[in-house]
């Protein structure tokens, strides 16, 4: 796609020349940087200010150890992010303020960085993850990954926006910055094809790998490379990369591993297509293919309502999108994506995250001047699109009304059990009230060594038992391609939405299932209700079935074929089940912080279980809004 259309362009010097590129104002520009809003600019210069004295740590060889020897991912990961967000927060303070104050702390931290030994974290690096000996890392281990390729990003626009001002102390750290950022990312990216993310190996899985770091590269080659031929090298590596990411992305635009990776995927794919059509002056552009658009709109097609979004899959419920759909939107001409964009929350300034210059420069200037939508965005609707159904991925999602949260929401999914950061949860659904959680996917913990182990599928939350699903004879559903919906089918009026699909396949074959026939349903209008019907038959007689449902609100059993979920001040969706049921509950205290970042101290898990199993069945489970 890039490469077919672009590639001789680029190969004939369509590329703006270093000089002439400038898709952020530089620190020089005092008149952009001053009129930068306050409500932006004070975030950065209290955090700048709150770590000023910050001293730089060393990252002790024995928390790159802790990866291998105790499994623990953030030993290492937290000190590694930390120096980064540090040095971003003292660069954006320092071009927002324009007085000099964090020059030399800025001096501190390029240097500090550029002795790190590696700059590969130690889940990433192959070396130790291919090699069951080793535990350490050398200063031979240049790899271009998720974590040494942002910080190539961070260093390239930080010699961008403040490269006159550090030549004014000394030549020597932009020569310390090239000659680190070739050594450790630039021959390794043009020397090696054989990175899995690139997507050149045969049948190479791809995912958000492939748009991240090749965001990170851009502004290697475009702002910091000053050898035309080289430059000119990696942007048509980094075009034909993105290439194989998009023959590779299913074709209904689905981010299949969750809306929270859509920053990284879609809003990644963005960013990197914005880029080269401004490094290009409009020359190089795909915003109007269909698959890139659809990729764009998929991130209001998951919205709930505020920062909820339908969290399938790894990945928060609560989802920060920043201003990429804002930008996105306007390149292709959606106000819908506009004005996610404009309703998302300002990014707040973590030390112990990914610090991602690009998008945080964004925010700072709003880009206002880019082409606007065919349509204002003030006379469309907000982002609550009132359903949309991915085909390839097998997604629903439905809401009551168009424009708005109020009334019932609900979201379904067939799919595999190997989809990317996969769940078992084929067949489940969440529902939401008034942009309120009612049942929900619970998401992931914070991620450790065992997350992308093979004893992955022994963590509880990724287990169909705590999805909105049914286990048979304490039998759960299996990881896998084999493991997946059949019958799959849509139906989409005015009147209704619904999902039905057959999650036998999804259980091994010792469950004894014939055929699990489960239809998830909104109806809209005076009655409005969703309505989840499981129509089942087993090759012999069960043991028993138990139906999950996870819910952060507190569950009111008190009344026979009856549940009470309260999600506000005299506000409750009733959820009414068959009296050959018998309900119970259970308190999920929630340890780890991720977790209780979206859904509070704890959860509540309701198990529905058959007083009498039988071979064949029809349950049905109809829920209401009462208020």
């Amino acid at each position: 796609m890039l490469s077919q259309k672009f590639d001789g362009l680029v190969a004939q010097g369509v590329l703006l020349a270093p000089a002439a590129f400038s898709p952020i104002p530089s620190a020089q520009d005092r008149e952009r940087w001053s009129s930068v809003p306050e409500a932006l600019s004070e975030k950065w210069i209290q955090f700048a200010a709150l770590h000023g004295d910050y001293s730089w740590p060393s990252l002790p060889a024995a928390k790159y150890a802790a990866f291998k020897r105790e499994g623990d991912l953030l030993a290492y990961l937290n000190l590694h992010w930390e120096r980064r967000s540090i040095l971003g927060a003292y660069v954006l303070a320092e071009c927002l303020e324009g007085q000099g104050r964090y020059l030399d702390r800025i001096l501190d931290g390029i240097f500090a960085i550029c002795e790190e030994t590696t700059w590969v974290v130690p889940h990433h690096n192959s070396h130790i993850r291919h090699n069951e000996q080793e535990i350490l890392h050398d200063n031979a281990d240049h790899e271009v990954e998720l974590a040494s390729s942002q910080t190539g990003a961070l260093l390239a626009w930080t010699w961008y926006l403040l490269g006159e001002r550090l030549d004014g102390i000394s030549v020597r750290i932009g020569e310390r910055i090239r000659r680190e950022v070739r050594e450790r990312l630039v021959r390794p990216y043009l020397d090696r094809d054989d990175y899995w993310w690139m997507g050149f190996a045969k049948a190479a899985h791809v995912n958000n790998w492939n748009p991240w770091c090749n965001n990170n590269m851009l502004p290697v080659f475009l702002l910091l490379e000053d050898d035309p031929e080289t430059r000119n090298q990696g942007i048509r590596k980094i075009m034909r990369s993105l290439d194989e990411f998009l023959k590779r992305y299913p074709q209904d635009g689905c981010c299949e591993e969750g809306p929270m990776y859509w920053g990284a995927s879609g809003g990644g794919l963005f960013q990197c297509l914005d880029m080269l059509y401004m490094a290009s002056g409009g020359a190089i552009d795909i915003f109007d293919e269909p698959l890139v658009q659809d990729i764009g709109r998929f991130i209001y097609k998951v919205h709930i309502d505020g920062n909820y979004f339908v969290d399938f899959a790894d990945g928060d419920a609560k989802v920060s999108v920043g201003v990429a759909p804002l930008g996105f939107g306007q390149r292709i001409g959606d106000a819908r994506l506009e004005n996610l964009g404009r309703m998302a929350e300002p990014a707040v300034p973590r030390l112990l995250n990914w610090f991602g210059a690009y998008p945080a420069l964004s925010e700072l200037f709003t880009p206002a001047d880019k082409p606007a939508s065919a349509a204002p965005a003030s006379a469309v609707p907000a982002s609550h699109v009132r359903e949309a159904w991915l085909p390839y991925s097998q997604v629903l999602t439905a809401r009551e009304t168009d424009g708005t949260a109020e009334g019932l929401f609900i979201a379904a999914k067939g799919g595999s059990n190997h989809e990317p950061h996969n769940h078992n949860d084929v067949g489940n659904f969440i529902v939401y009230a008034d942009g309120r959680p009612v049942l929900i996917d619970l998401g992931t913990e914070n991620y450790k060594a065992q997350t992308f182990s093979a004893e992955r599928y022994e963590l509880w939350y990724l287990k169909s038992s705590y999805h909105n699903l049914p286990t048979i004879d304490g039998i759960v559903q299996r990881a896998g391609e084999a493991y997946r919906a059949s019958g799959v089918s849509s139906r989409l009026t005015d009147e209704t939405a619904e999902l039905a699909l057959d999650i036998a396949g999804a259980y091994p074959a010792e469950a004894g299932i014939a055929s699990w026939r489960r239809t998830c349903r909104l109806v809209r209008g005076s009655g409005a209700r969703v309505e989840i019907i499981d129509d089942y038959a087993f090759e012999q007689e069960p043991g028993g079935i138990d139906y999950s449902l996870i819910t952060p609100c507190r569950p009111d059993l008190s009344e026979p074929g009856r549940i009470e979920l309260g999600y506000a001040d005299h506000k409750r969706v009733v959820i009414a089940y068959d009296a050959a049921l018998e309900a119970r509950s259970e308190v999920i205290v929630l340890e780890d912080d991720r977790l209780k970042g979206n859904w509070g101290e704890q959860v509540y898990r309701v198990v529905l279980s058959e007083r009498t199993p039988g071979r064949n069945g029809v349950r049905a489970l109809t829920m209401t809004i009462e208020k």
